[in-house]
């Protein structure tokens, strides 16, 4: 029987990318037969496993198997190099349990990089999961074994992101939240920076970061004034003004104090300049620029949910640093080409900032440095620069993100620090005459949107956020009643667990999965809670008594913390709309 169009059609609905690859390849017979057998040891408990990352789709036997012994928590990538392979399979397999999952997603004959990394933050958004399993399918990975060498090392990358991700997520989601919240009544005063994706085709960037090599060129950005885009992080901003130079905008999205004092709070904004930022960023940064100020989305669950009510500010990826922000906003403006200058990206001459940073914050940072875990990595030159594991996954973010836009031409006009591939190495002087000779206007372009912006009818956001804190007061009463049960409980463990313990666990296991099945709850706190969450898989793996008692204490604590300090937040962020 020949399944091909009805698996082509599942296809469709599954991956339109690869359904039209599919489409222009020729069909080939894979050049090993079909592996008898189990791939995965019976030992192996795959009900626990949160990735799963299959080497070779073959003649999908196996991951049918692996489909049947995973819960639906298990996110499935599948990677295989062979297309022409893939799709004589289509022809001769069932597979209509395999596309109707939308937890398997396939990266078929794809570069290593975008199999793994794409394919990730296509499924998570924000991946948190640092643990990633591996199962050969070795007749296909046999083939080509320097492609699934590459894919393996790219895993192994996800898993160091995810790891960040998680301890970003459990140090910054609750101030982030709590931000969100506070600056509200600007976010709804202000337009989304989406109001500007497409404004700029074809117009320079200029990404300013604060590198120590932005001292050799800075004065050049002189010549640039009207001639092209001027992102300017806010960690350069001195550098800019100390030199004279207005930045047409102002790219700050850091939520701490310390960001704020160290390099807004010291300047004096110029009359005009735009700041462009999240809805997380540090209040009082707010002032300083109102209201000259453009927003973007976040990614953030609360936020998406009040878009809902007042528009999309326009997502934008954020690859760990504010020049990841800046590098994406000038893409989605259309602009070409992308120039980078400050972004050394490592420590060359052991130096650490420019020197237009404030002289107490560089102390402090170098002193931070050292000791830090630095590595090696190539710089422009061709020679070696120590880095931190920070920046190095910022350097592949870059990589990664000019490898999707191949048609933008992206310069390092830094002068130094760590070669960022993809990229064409220039002096600023070089990048200027050949780039930067026409006149543009940037204000103009600003001023235009801003002043057409209308302020959205706000009293339904109001209105359901009454809602949220009537019944996030629910869940505080059931996390008292489960704190309250944990303590007993820890009375009650014994080496022999008798009845009042047993009867006990059962009222808490019933508690626990009450409040997990909060979908709200879940949905808008899933940053603040993604550690939590991770914490208790972990914990459920321990056999010791004791332990789990604690963590489900834990967990009832923490949650009644969280909706308790939300629904203080969200009640002082209505009295603010209301007077709006």
């Amino acid at each position: 029987m020949n399944y091909f169009e009805a698996n082509m059609a599942l296809l469709k609905q599954k991956d339109i990318r690869l359904f039209n690859k599919v489409n222009e390849t020729e069909p080939k017979e894979l050049p090993y037969t079909e592996m008898e057998g189990m791939v995965v040891s019976p030992h192996v408990n795959l009900a626990k496993i949160n990735i799963l990352a299959i080497l070779g789709f073959g003649y999908s036997s196996h991951i049918n198997e692996i489909l049947q012994k995973t819960e639906n928590k298990t996110f499935i990538l599948v990677i295989d190099h062979d297309i022409e392979g893939f799709k004589s399979i289509l022809s001769k397999k069932d597979l209509t349990h395999i596309l109707k999952s939308p937890r398997v997603i396939f990266s078929i004959g794809e570069d290593p990089s975008e199999a793994v990394r794409h394919r990730i933050d296509q499924y998570y958004r924000l991946s948190t999961i640092p643990d990633i399993m591996i199962v050969e399918y070795k007749p296909a990975t046999t083939q080509n074994a320097a492609f699934y060498q590459d894919v393996r090392k790219y895993l192994h990358e996800a898993t160091l992101i995810a790891t960040q991700n998680l301890a970003t997520l459990a140090e910054h989601a609750p101030i982030w939240q709590k931000h969100i919240l506070k600056n509200l009544p600007y976010v709804i005063s202000s337009p989304g920076l989406k109001q500007l994706f497409g404004k700029f085709v074809g117009v320079p960037a200029i990404i300013v970061a604060a590198g120590p090599s932005l001292d050799k060129n800075v004065e050049l950005l002189k010549e640039v004034k009207g001639k092209a885009l001027i992102l300017c992080v806010d960690t350069a901003l001195g550098t800019l003004i100390k030199h004279g130079i207005s930045p047409d905008v102002v790219v700050a999205i850091d939520a701490t104090e310390k960001n704020y004092r160290y390099y807004l709070k010291p300047v004096e904004i110029p009359e005009g300049t735009y700041l462009f930022t999240g809805p997380a960023v540090y209040s009082d940064a707010l002032p300083l620029f109102s209201p000259n100020i453009f927003f973007s989305g976040f990614g953030h669950p609360w936020l998406a949910w009040i878009e809902t009510f007042i528009g999309e500010r326009g997502a934008i990826k954020l690859g760990g640093s504010v020049s990841t922000a800046g590098f994406d906003l000038a893409v989605r403006f259309g602009a070409n080409p992308v120039i980078f200058i400050g972004q050394d990206l490592s420590f060359p001459d052991n130096k650490v900032y420019t020197k237009g940073v404030m002289p107490e914050r560089i102390k402090e940072a170098e002193e931070y440095a050292k000791n830090l875990n630095t590595i090696l990595v190539e710089d422009i030159y061709g020679n070696q620069v120590p880095t931190t594991q920070s920046m190095w996954t910022w350097i592949r973010w870059f990589e990664y993100q000019i490898q999707q836009r191949p048609d933008i031409t992206y310069i390092d006009a830094t002068e130094g620090g760590a070669k960022i591939t993809g990229t064409e190495i220039l002096t600023l002087r070089e990048t200027i005459n050949r780039y930067c000779q026409k006149n543009i206007s940037v204000k103009e372009i600003l001023d235009d949107i801003k002043n057409k912006y209308n302020i959205p009818y706000i009293l339904n956001l109001v209105e359901e956020m009454s809602g949220i804190v009537k019944d996030w007061s629910r869940v505080q009463m059931l996390c008292k009643e489960g704190q309250r049960l944990s303590e007993r409980l820890k009375e009650a463990i014994t080496p022999q667990i008798g009845k009042r313990a047993m009867k006990l666990w059962r009222e808490i296991g019933h508690l626990y999965q009450r409040i997990l099945e909060h979908r709200g709850l879940f949905n808008l706190g899933s940053w603040n809670l993604e550690f939590l969450l991770f914490r208790m898989e972990k914990a459920s793996q321990i056999s010791d008594a004791a332990i789990r008692v604690q963590s489900y204490h834990d967990f009832f604590s923490e949650i009644y913390e969280y909706c308790h300090s939300s629904c203080v937040d969200i009640q002082e962020c209505q009295e603010c709309l209301k007077k709006m």
